[in-house]
């Protein structure tokens, strides 16, 4: 191949490589300062998917020399600063379009065109004309901003020697821009956040389990430890386990189990609060991010609803990474466990990756309706169900003989006058109980609103006895608390993990529903 066909390419990669970004982040600071590009990406408050390379750059703030084309465009249309072009994004503009939206998509299809070409098909004609249309574009740039800035890069880049073997190399690593993928967030994209989620539950967070307890014990000699217990175990926890002797890895386990055997044979140090409770930010051992595992998936799988906004995902993200940095930094070292988190939210999802993701995760739980008495409505799934079928199972047994309560767990999700609420709850403690019955209210303390109840054993033989002790129970706290200036209030009924035993707790985790 000619070189001049290469040399051609070259310059106008010059272009892609050094021109767009300076047109593109001198748009951008004129509607942002640095400091408030900054200050937003460290409250999670943009509404879009960072790819990789986009969060390295963001990292630097309030420093832009690194801005992308396509990161600046992001963050302009997300934050609705620009008005579509007549042409619409991702078209072509007529000649006379000549606003500034108008160049921008004109930014966007050149870099398209200059990255996608190959070098072999860079004519001199193909070359002249996109080079009269980019210093059309940096002219007009300029003069809104009343300057000669980027006409005199365009005149520098056109003219000085450059080495072509490098920027064709650099060109190489751009990809092109699919400019309708970033426009204001709709539900499919909020359901795609909860399948890029649903990638860390189910791909990443079981591998770093795993990776924990073989790191302690080998799966033969666990095997040996759960023999004499194995009743306590779901039947399909029973076959996993079994699995262990014959295999000796762990790969048939999933969180659950794994957070139970570090949990029940004390493999790890407890977390700094101890099992089953959330994990304060400043705790950050090994326990405290097991715990922390452990209710990100259940926060995720038990939701009856998959539409994640931008903030929450951005959110949720941040502390996977935070688990997966401190786990390849500290407990494992040379792990990768941080990369693969950043690869869930940036790598490509089509339509098929995000429903098999979807799918699986609710595969975890189902949750479903399952009794309704005004204003409460109960939810629950399939292990609430699998473990009320063995804890009675256990009654019909005698195991559990002598045995007459279990605690319960009532979680309010709020953050409307926690405090208050916990206070005025706890001075009232005999009034709630005067006339309960099978139920006995204990102590209410944070984590939002948290109710601590011991449940008479009785109380659970079947639905209707433990749906009616729930309702008469928190019918009287309702009337004590304003927590909910709502008409009805959703309730999940979830199982703690842990073995059957008088420790045993249900989780109850409401949301207040709009009327």
């Amino acid at each position: 191949m000619s070189n001049s066909y290469k040399d051609r390419h070259a310059k106008l990669g010059c272009m892609v490589l050094r021109l767009f970004p300076q047109v593109m982040q001198m748009i951008l600071i004129q509607y942002f300062t640095p400091q408030w590009l900054q200050r937003k990406y460290t409250k999670n408050e943009y509404r879009f998917v960072f790819r990789a390379n986009e969060i390295a750059v963001m990292d630097k703030l309030p420093n832009v020399d690194d801005f992308t084309i396509e990161l600046c465009y992001k963050i302009l249309i997300s934050e609705n600063m620009l008005d579509e072009p007549k042409c619409k994004w991702g078209n072509v503009p007529h000649e006379v379009e000549v606003e500034m939206t108008d160049d921008i998509q004109r930014l966007i299809n050149a870099t398209n065109s200059i990255v996608s070409i190959k070098s072999e098909e860079v004519t001199q004609n193909y070359s002249d004309k996109l080079l009269e249309h980019i210093k059309l574009i940096v002219t007009r740039t300029d003069s809104c901003f009343k300057q000669d800035t980027l006409r005199s890069m365009y005149n520098t880049l056109s003219r000085s020697g450059i080495d072509t073997t490098s920027v064709l190399q650099d060109l190489s690593m751009i990809k092109a821009i699919e400019v309708t993928k970033f426009l204001p967030n709709s539900e499919s994209e909020e359901q795609e956040r909860y399948s890029r989620l649903s990638m860390a539950i189910i791909e990443t967070f079981p591998k770093i389990l795993r990776h924990v307890i073989r790191s302690r014990i080998s799966a033969s000699q666990l095997y040996t430890m759960c023999k004499p217990s194995l009743k306590t175990f779901y039947p399909e926890q029973r076959t996993s386990l079994k699995e262990l002797s014959n295999s000796n890895t762990y790969d048939s386990l999933d969180i659950t189990i794994v957070y139970r055997l570090l949990k029940q044979f004390s493999l790890i140090p407890s977390p700094t609060k101890g099992w089953g409770v959330i994990p304060d930010n400043a705790d950050t051992s090994l326990g405290d991010d097991i715990e922390r595992i452990r209710c990100y998936r259940n926060d995720l799988a038990h939701r009856r609803d998959t539409n994640i906004n931008q903030s929450h995902f951005n959110d949720y993200f941040n502390k996977f990474r935070e688990i997966c940095r401190r786990m390849d930094l500290h407990i494992f070292h040379y792990t990768d466990y941080e990369k693969q988190i950043i690869g869930h939210t940036t790598c490509a999802m089509d339509a098929e990756t995000q429903i098999k993701y979807e799918n699986a995760m609710k595969e975890i739980e189902s949750i479903k309706l399952k009794y309704e008495k005004e204003p409460i409505t109960f939810y629950w799934g399939e292990t609430f169900e699998k473990s009320l079928r063995n804890l009675r199972s256990l009654l019909k047994e005698k195991i559990l003989d002598g045995r007459q309560k279990v605690r319960l767990q009532i979680i309010f999700e709020t953050e409307n006058d926690v405090e208050k609420n916990i206070d005025i709850l706890n001075s009232l403690k005999d009034e709630i109980n005067e006339g309960l019955n099978g139920i006995e209210f204990i102590v209410a303390t944070k984590g939002s609103i948290v109710l601590n109840a011991d449940i008479s054993l009785e109380m659970i033989e079947t639905d209707e006895l433990l749906q009616s002790t729930l309702v008469l129970f928190l019918e009287k706290i309702l009337e004590r608390i304003k927590t909910f200036a709502t008409e009805s209030i959703e309730m999940v009924l979830l199982p703690l993990e842990g073995v059957i035993s008088p420790n045993t707790v249900f989780l109850l985790s409401t949301n207040p529903s709009q009327p």
